[in-house]
């Protein structure tokens, strides 16, 4: 009897060790639950923060590449959208380029006659639907931005063997879309560059064909492509 006793009592002697253990392990994953501590979230925001500051000025900064790209890209929506509007209004527009000031902007003939009257003022450019992005002169338009310039920089010669000397292959440095789209006088072509004052070897073209039709080119290992 007292053998059957001392077996009990050892039996609840091993269950009170077991729920110890029980607990202490309990408490031992809550422990490693508990996650981080307000401090070290800190630490890992500030971190963060400092990460943040050095990459987003780096990832927004663009090259003279994409910079002459846009340049050439907005250029050739802009005419085509001037020509549109010709077409649209069944009037003549001009869209007309200084050079020196690396601005263009563009005319509509509001006269009643309709017979490629232009007097040049800011009436006409509103008219024209060119969506004006600064001024010259007190006229509204778009003066090309990021270093961007006209000119052909490294190119020896454009896209479809034009001389390279003269940035902008326009008489009088203009270009002229009657009510049908079509550029006059009839049969007028031309050529637009553009390149980037930090690297002359980046080139962008923009030729104009006699029915009015845009095409923008890309100067790359001394060639150029489309």
């Amino acid at each position: 009897m007292q053998r059957v006793r001392g077996a009990a009592a050892r039996l609840r002697g091993g269950g009170a060790d077991t729920g110890a253990k029980d607990r202490e392990m309990s408490v031992g994953r809550q422990s490693d639950k508990r996650g981080f501590t307000v401090t070290e979230l800190i630490v890992v925001i500030i971190l963060v923060g400092v990460a943040a500051a050095f990459a987003i000025p780096r990832a927004l900064k663009s090259t003279p590449r994409q910079d002459v790209t846009q340049a050439a890209r907005q250029l050739t929506r802009d005419l085509e959208q001037v020509r549109t509007r010709a077409m649209s209004a069944k009037r003549n527009v001009r869209f007309s380029f200084d050079e020196s000031a690396d601005f263009y902007t563009a005319f509509m003939d509001t006269t009643a006659a309709r017979r490629r009257t232009f007097m040049q003022d800011t009436r006409e450019v509103h008219e024209s639907k060119l969506a004006a992005q600064g001024a010259h002169d007190g006229l509204p338009g778009v003066r090309l931005s990021r270093r961007v310039t006209f000119g052909a920089g490294d190119a020896g010669s454009g896209p479809l063997g034009e001389a390279t000397d003269d940035p902008i292959l326009l008489a009088d440095d203009r270009i002229e879309f009657d009510s049908r789209g079509m550029a006059i006088p009839l049969g007028t072509r031309g050529v637009i560059f553009l390149t980037h004052a930090d690297d002359p070897s980046v080139v962008a073209a923009i030729t104009i064909s006699g029915a009015g039709a845009f095409q923008t080119w890309h100067y790359r290992g001394g060639s150029w492509e489309r």
